[in-house]
This record gives C-alpha cells, sequence and structure tokens, in this order.
C-alpha cells in the first residue's frame, strides 16, 4: 500500500517513526506493507529527524494529485480552506484520506464525508480529537448499541495544565501560562487553547459523532480560562470542587445543547481528577450508563499513535469504505432547560436579594466577598440575576450535577 504523507512536522514525524517501528505488527494486520511514497512539504531542503527511504518529497501538491500510484492520504499539515480543497480532490479519486485536523473538520466534515460517500473512499479522523485517546472508535463501534444523549469531557491539555497548577500549586493564570509554554503545552500564540476554541471544535466533532447530527460550529457557545482567578479556584478546592474548562453536549432526540466553558465538578467526579496535560471523554448511554476514556490529549507520538491505527483500519476494510455517520439534518440548538447549580461571586453581602427571588445558597468561605453555591437554578430566574448590576456579580461558574 502506498501512503502520501502531507506535513511532516512532529505528528508527520510521529507517524513516520510509528511506521517503522513497528511495521512487523502492522504488516501483520493487514497482510501487506505500507509504503511512504511520496511527501508533500512546504520546505524540501529541511533537514527531518526521519528515514524517509525512498519517498519523493516534494512541495508541488499537483504531482500527488496527479499520480496514480497513492492508495491513502495522511494530511497533518493543518490548514483550512486550502487544505479542504486538496483532500477534496484525492477523495474524489477515490482515494482514503486520513486527517488530524480538527480545525478544517470541525467545519467541512459533512462536505468531506459527502464526497468520500460518493466515490468509495474513507474519511478517518481518529487523532482530530483527543490525541491518544481512541474516542472514535469507542463512540462509533464499542458504544453503537447505545443512545448517547451525553458527552462531556477535559479536551484541551494547555487549559488543563494551567488550571491544575492554579489549583494544585497555588499558582497564578499567567505563572502557569508561562510554564505551560516553556514546557511545549502551549503556543507561542496561545489563544485557540485558552480562549476554549480547540476544545469547542473537539466538542463539535464528538457531538456529531455521538447523535448523528451536523453541528453549526458558530452557534456553540465558548467561554475560556483567561477571566479565571486564583480565589475563585481556591474557594472552589475548599468546598469541595474543582474548576476545569470543560466542553459538554447534550441530546434529547431533537435538542442539542452544547457549550464549551469553565464548570465546578465535585471532587470526587470522574473528570476532577484528570489533571496537567491528560485529557479525558465522559460519554453516557442509555444502555451502558456511565463511560469515561482517559489518556493523552496530543503529543506527537500520542496522535501518530491514532492516525496509523486509522491507516490499520483502513486498510483492513479496503474493500469497504468506513462508513462513519452521515447526518443528513442539523441539530436543533437550545440553551439547556435543566435547572443546575451554580457558584457566584459577589462584592458584597447579598443574601437578603437571594432570599428574596427565593434562590436557597450555601455559603463558601471567602475573605474578603460574599461566595454562595446555589440550589438548583432555573435560566429565566439566572438571567435575572445576572442582569441586575447592582448584584456586581464578579464570578460564575455553573457547578456540574445535583
Amino acid at each position: 500500500m502506498n501512503l502520501a504523507i502531507l506535513g511532516m512536522g512532529t505528528v508527520g514525524c510521529g507517524v513516520v517513526d510509528v511506521l517503522s517501528e513497528n511495521r512487523e505488527k502492522i504488516t501483520g494486520l493487514i497482510g501487506e506493507e505500507i509504503t511512504i511514497s511520496h511527501v508533500y512539504v512546504n520546505n524540501v531542503d529541511k533537514e527531518r529527524s526521519v528515514d524517509l527511504g525512498g519517498a519523493i518529497i516534494t512541495d508541488d501538491i499537483n504531482s500527488l494529485l496527479d499520480s496514480d500510484d497513492i492508495d491513502t492520504v495522511v494530511e497533518v499539515m493543518g490548514g483550512m480552506e486550502a487544505t479542504r480543497d486538496i483532500l477534496t480532490k484525492f477523495l474524489k479519486k477515490g482515494i482514503h484520506v486520513v486527517s488530524a485536523n480538527k480545525d478544517m473538520l470541525a467545519k467541512y466534515i459533512d462536505e468531506l464525508s459527502l464526497v468520500a460517500e460518493d466515490n468509495g473512499a474513507s474519511l478517518l479522523y481518529e487523532a482530530s480529537i483527543a490525541g491518544g485517546i481512541p474516542i472514535v472508535n469507542a463512540i462509533e463501534y464499542g458504544l453503537n448499541a447505545n443512545r448517547i444523549h451525553k458527552v462531556m469531557g477535559i479536551l484541551n491539555g494547555t487549559t488543563n495544565y494551567i488550571l491544575s497548577k492554579m489549583t494544585k500549586d497555588g499558582w497564578d493564570y499567567q505563572q502557569a501560562l508561562e510554564e505551560a509554554t516553556e514546557k511545549g503545552y502551549a503556543e507561542a500564540d496561545p489563544t485557540n487553547d485558552v480562549d476554549g476554541f480547540d476544545a469547542q471544535r473537539k466538542i463539535v466533532l464528538l457531538s456529531r459523532l455521538a447523535y448523528e447530527r451536523k453541528v453549526d460550529i458558530d452557534e456553540v457557545p465558548v467561554t475560556g480560562i483567561r477571566d479565571v482567578q486564583l480565589k475563585d479556584i481556591k474557594n472552589a478546592k475548599a468546598a469541595g470542587f474543582r474548576l476545569k474548562l470543560v466542553g459538554k453536549s447534550e441530546f434529547d432526540g431533537v435538542g442539542m445543547s452544547i457549550e464549551v466553558a469553565p464548570v465546578l465538578l465535585p471532587a470526587d467526579h470522574q473528570l476532577a481528577s484528570v489533571e496537567y496535560e491528560k485529557n479525558a471523554v465522559y460519554v453516557m448511554g442509555n444502555a451502558v450508563g456511565e463511560t469515561m476514556f482517559y489518556g493523552p490529549g496530543a503529543g506527537g507520538m500520542e496522535t501518530a499513535s491514532a492516525v496509523v491505527s486509522d491507516l490499520i483500519n483502513c486498510m483492513k476494510n479496503q474493500n469497504v469504505a468506513c462508513k462513519g455517520p452521515r447526518p443528513d439534518q442539523f441539530a436543533q440548538m437550545k440553551m439547556s432547560d435543566q435547572p443546575c447549580r451554580y457558584y457566584i461571586r459577589f462584592d458584597s453581602d447579598i443574601g437578603g436579594y437571594l432570599e428574596e427571588m427565593d434562590i436557597d445558597y450555601s455559603p463558601v468561605d471567602s475573605t474578603d466577598d460574599t461566595t454562595v453555591i446555589t440550589e438548583p437554578v432555573g435560566q429565566a430566574l439566572l438571567k435575572k440575576l445576572k442582569s441586575n448590576e447592582a448584584y456586581n456579580i464578579k464570578a460564575i461558574y455553573q457547578v456540574e450535577g445535583n
């Protein structure tokens, strides 16, 4: 089987390493060797840490598109519209595509899936959601006997590392971000991570897969962690909670609520113990109940593991395109109508106001503010509380569970 790899950065090099180190096992699984025949890069003269053998290394994508020697393409180069157009052309030729490109897929996966289906090709994307965690296969195959009604997860290692350092070591946000950058968990520009956009793309892909509905990424609300203050993390910890950036969606068979935001998890919740750069996905099905999948959410070799797994599955089913969900309707988006508990910090004592609004609450120890955790509050009442500037709300976070 001849393989073309688009992109030879950290993940691309990881794919080469995994194919080389595990060649004997992979060949035994699929019954033939995988040969890297073509590599597409921006700079053909750049030295790389992997041996590409006799592969044709080129910066001319048309030479790959015109080739009749390619069976499968691995795309690990990133990009949006231009990458979408390139993959569309490969799929139209009946060439299977494995992609780790969450940004592009979150917006264009429905379009690309249709092209793949029309041309007998497979579009596989395990590596795009949670790095080394095999969550796509788990939902698509391991949990396919279930009607899934809830998916939530810690989907970004950078933000989880920052919040873990703030919680466990008492660091402030800026100090934790600087160390995350030094360790390579955060990019020089951390916007996509700390503002929640990376997690947004992943929960879009997960929700589409779990509920078999199209999801418009522009309709998914996002709140990041830039404004998280150490005092709220300490208050929450003292009250038995952990603050985590969570991507969450729920589906009742008709409507879907979906969001990315910092939330408070009870300390004994499965996701609360996920620390530092690790990721985890929590899935609830009507038959299996609660399940959780844990592991590395990023990293060159970890993500390459998922890419090569897709390659193996693709080749084992090469006479039949690997057909994932092909949703034909968009999710009916809605705000969750379930009353929820909230952590709220005010800069004055407003206990009387809460009582006047019939909001029951428990006080949280706080040195200079009034901090409470409410009993379940409906959305209308919450909106009324948030809209009154006299209440001087300084921080508010949803509390998971009742």
